[in-house]
């Protein structure tokens, strides 16, 4: 038997070997092929891990969604294909597909890094630069004369910042320092052109000044202090309705307090312009803010007043609620105007508020059942009317809520007054 094989083998090894052979070197191509195809698919899986890590990167710097959404789409894109099907040794397209997504993934993590990195530096740049911005503008504002009051809340702020700047090391923060800047930068910029427009204004004012007082020191300080008195009348006026004055306020008590040890001639004149300005300022503002027609009524004073764009125009005394149906205090408006009008006690007889039936030519409505209007029973008005008090030939009381008003001047009162015109009271 053993013989017999071996003259099988003798006769036939070429062929046999040649079998073995081809049976290696497939086996072996096999083996090549998947392990191209493996490596192929782990390069590809290695790039797509890195892209995830590099958008898990850009999150936590704080970039926008919106500025690498795009590269976001291109790998969703391509990690969402389909290997084609095929095994070894017929798997070369499958090798060439993880190849082409392994280099399209390489180039979408090249450029999400690149993106990020760019914008690491430019927010981290463009932070730099408004701390730069800031440190030089507050040195501007000192150089051309804003109030060290308005600085106070600048004090420490450039070098605060700074070392912000220093920890933020995230787009987020960069970002954030940014934010937090642009109101102090703003605000600063507003107050330099406002105080360089003071300048140019102070130095036209003074010269005014100048030319009114013709060198004499009395009649210098005497015109500064009209001009004193006059703004401070327009700040109570914008006070009155509700306006922030603050930043007027602050000028006009420094002026002020300057004033009051100032001896130069010119010094009076510079102060006289200066108080002119903000009296300027005040009044643009007031004119831009204010309603076209507004009245206000001081229940201390018992002073009627009538404005245009907070200008007062008119000023009357008037007589508003005795003790107990005082006058409300408020902002209200014209809601309707009658002429005549008969006056109805809304109190039965007996009732110590009761009054007889009134007829008055002229009543605008603003609150209520209160009114302003004429009073022929009345002919007295102005402070201490809305007590009791001494009137020859009319009531010697307050009013039941209402705002008598002389009837001249409510003549014109009534003919300037649209309707909807705000009415405060205060």
């Amino acid at each position: 038997m053993l013989a017999a094989t071996l003259r099988f083998l003798h006769r036939n090894g070429l062929r046999i070997g040649v079998v073995l052979g081809t049976f290696l070197l497939v086996g072996g191509f096999i083996f090549v092929q998947q392990m191209r195809e493996a490596l192929a698919e782990q390069d590809y899986q290695t790039q797509r891990a890195q892209v995830l890590t590099a958008q898990a990167r850009a999150t936590d710097l704080g970039l926008e969604t919106a500025e690498y959404t795009d590269l976001q789409r291109q790998e969703l894109t391509t990690s969402a294909q389909t290997a084609p099907a095929a095994s070894a040794p017929f798997n070369e397209a499958r090798i060439a597909f993880f190849n082409r997504l392994a280099s399209d993934e390489s180039q979408i993590k090249e450029q999400l890094q690149s993106r990020t990195d760019k914008l690491l530096s430019q927010t981290h740049d463009a932070a730099q630069v408004d701390i730069d911005k800031l440190t030089t503008n507050l040195q501007k504002a000192k150089q051309v004369g804003v109030d060290d009051q308005l600085l106070i809340d600048y004090a420490g702020l450039p070098s605060k910042a700074q070392i912000e700047l220093a920890n933020a090391a995230t787009v987020r923060g960069y970002r954030s320092l940014s934010t937090e800047l642009k109101a102090p930068l703003s605000k600063l910029a507003l107050l330099i052109a406002d105080q360089e427009t003071t300048n140019q204004l102070i130095s036209q004012y003074a010269a005014q000044a100048a030319a009114q007082d013709h060198g004499d020191v009395a009649l210098a300080r005497t015109n500064a202090a009209a001009s004193l008195s006059a703004v401070r009348g327009d700040l109570q006026t914008a006070r009155t309705f509700q306006m922030d004055v603050s930043i007027v306020e602050t000028h006009v008590q420094k002026l002020s307090s300057q004033l009051s040890g100032a001896a130069v001639l010119t010094d009076l004149e510079q102060l006289n312009g200066a108080l002119m300005v903000q009296d300027k300022v005040l009044q643009d503002a007031m004119n831009q803010n204010l309603p076209p027609k507004a009245i206000t009524i001081s229940l201390k004073e018992q002073v009627l007043r009538a404005y245009d764009h907070g200008k007062q125009v008119f000023w009357t005394y008037v007589t508003t609620g005795r003790p107990g149906l005082e006058t409300d205090p408020g902002t209200f408006k014209v809601y309707t105007k009658n002429s005549p009008w008969t006056m109805h006690s809304p109190w039965p007889k007996g009732s110590p508020y009761w009054y007889p039936d009134s007829k008055v030519q002229m009543v605008m409505w603003f609150n209520g059942g209160d009114g302003i209007h004429d009073a022929s029973w009345r002919s007295v008005y102005g402070p201490g009317t809305n007590l009791p008090h001494y009137d020859p030939t009319g009531e010697d009381v307050g009013t039941h809520g209402c705002v008598n008003v002389p009837y001249h001047n409510m003549v014109w009162l009534w003919n300037w007054t649209p309707m909807s015109t705000p009415v405060v009271v205060y």
